[in-house]
């Protein structure tokens, strides 16, 4: 049996490791693999949708999936919370049987094709910890929404995986998307326009100006007008694809590159929302909104 042992801390700043984690369970020729967390004390959005594509790899080589929950407290009602106990359908054995994952309310999804209740739940979200105005909320939804029909359109998969939650501690909204598909350069390269793209940094930097997308039309605006978003809102975007990681910690006006030592086929959008209500955010031609 493969044992996956997981540390105290399942984040995108540990990616390095969960991704080694992944692909060891997605390469593993045993057909039982235990997912041990026991030691673990806290998860991301990312986290939680790495491991459950970790699983879902499991499955679908035909193996059976064994599972330790965290020993902690705070971190089991955090699993529990962001519904990955409740669609795993944990039994007492341990057994991880092959279910959907869905829940009510934007935590863990498993998403096929542009789910209009998806993105309506994320933009809930966010107007209800934020001001946003009509104009920003109107911008946000239609980004969201070309963000997740470039999945479905580039990636080659009409499945992906979107996990959002509130740190209420640090009053951060934590969002990440993520498929499983053929990662941003390949896409890009379906188009004649960029296959002077060498590398997974370039394709990433690439994919967040305007205009950029190997769909022709008008396309390419959702994660420019994301990171615009952030930039004002001091947040943070970490998109990783191939051997590529690139984090824009806009609160620093910082862009860090990162080559990751194995390879994820597939596409990971992180973004990390400050959440306060003290701030108000609208269009240049909706300043009335503040009055």
């Amino acid at each position: 049996m493969e044992s996956l042992i997981y540390p105290q801390k399942i984040s995108i700043a540990f990616s390095n490791n969960i991704l080694s984690l992944y692909m060891k369970a997605k390469s593993s020729q045993d057909n039982q693999v235990l997912f041990d967390l026991s030691k673990t004390k806290s998860i991301t959005p990312f986290g939680i949708i790495l491991l459950t594509s970790s699983i879902r790899e499991c499955h679908v080589a035909g193996k059976e999936c064994l599972y330790n929950q965290p020993i902690d407290p705070s971190a089991q009602r955090l699993f529990k919370d962001i519904g990955f106990n409740k669609h795993f359908s944990l039994d007492s054995s341990g057994t991880v049987p092959p279910v959907e994952i869905r829940t009510g309310t934007v935590q863990l999804r498993q998403v096929t094709d542009i789910d209009p209740l998806v993105i309506e739940g994320l933009i809930e979200i966010l107007v209800y910890h934020m001001n946003l105005s009509p104009g920003v909320k109107g911008s946000l939804q239609m980004s969201l929404i070309e963000t997740m029909t470039n999945i479905v359109d580039h990636s080659g998969q009409n499945t992906y995986y979107v996990c959002c939650r509130l740190n209420k501690q640090k009053k951060v909204i934590l969002l990440c998307i993520a498929d499983l598909g053929i990662g941003i350069l390949s896409s890009l390269r379906k188009s004649p326009k960029y296959t002077h793209i060498r590398n997974d940094h370039a394709a990433i930097i690439e994919s967040t100006k305007e205009g950029v997308s190997s769909r022709p039309g008008r396309a390419g605006l959702g994660l420019k007008n994301i990171v615009d978003f952030l930039k004002i809102n001091k947040g943070q975007l970490c998109i990783l694809s191939g051997n590529g990681k690139v984090f824009w910690k806009f609160n620093r006006g910082e862009m860090l590159k990162q080559t990751m030592p194995q390879s994820f086929k597939g596409t990971v959008i992180k973004m990390a929302i400050n959440a306060d209500k003290e701030g108000f955010y609208f269009l240049l031609g909706e300043k009335d909104y503040i009055f």
